[in-house]
């Protein structure tokens, strides 16, 4: 969850792309917004703590050598105010050679 800034939500390999994804679980709907952004700040830089640490190849062996993105998959629709504040996010992420993306949870999934 994204308020556990501590732990990694999920691990895995992108079917379709290849590449080697965190998710993060965004439970939080955008009543308090600064609150909403900050957790989600805090759980980014839990996770390039990962990755810098190598955590993420030891827990995840098939991720060496490929693109590592930070996916956020949102419960709820981010408010369209705050969409750029979530885009700059992933332009921050593209400085540590990490994709970002945000949305529901993609079809074909159970939640």
């Amino acid at each position: 969850m994204i308020s556990d800034a501590d732990t990694v939500d999920a691990l895995g390999i992108d079917p379709d792309s290849g590449d080697a994804l965190l998710v993060i679980t965004d439970d939080l709907d955008w009543s308090n917004p600064v609150a909403h952004i900050n957790a989600l700040q805090a759980k980014i830089g839990a996770y390039l703590g990962f990755i810098n640490t190598g955590q993420f190849e030891a827990s995840l062996p098939e991720s060496a050598g490929r693109k590592r993105r930070i996916a956020v998959i949102q419960q709820y629709e981010t408010p369209i105010q705050f969409v750029p504040i979530l885009d700059q996010l992933g332009d921050q992420l593209e400085a540590f050679d990490v994709d970002f993306s945000y949305g529901p949870l993609p079809g074909g999934y159970e939640t």
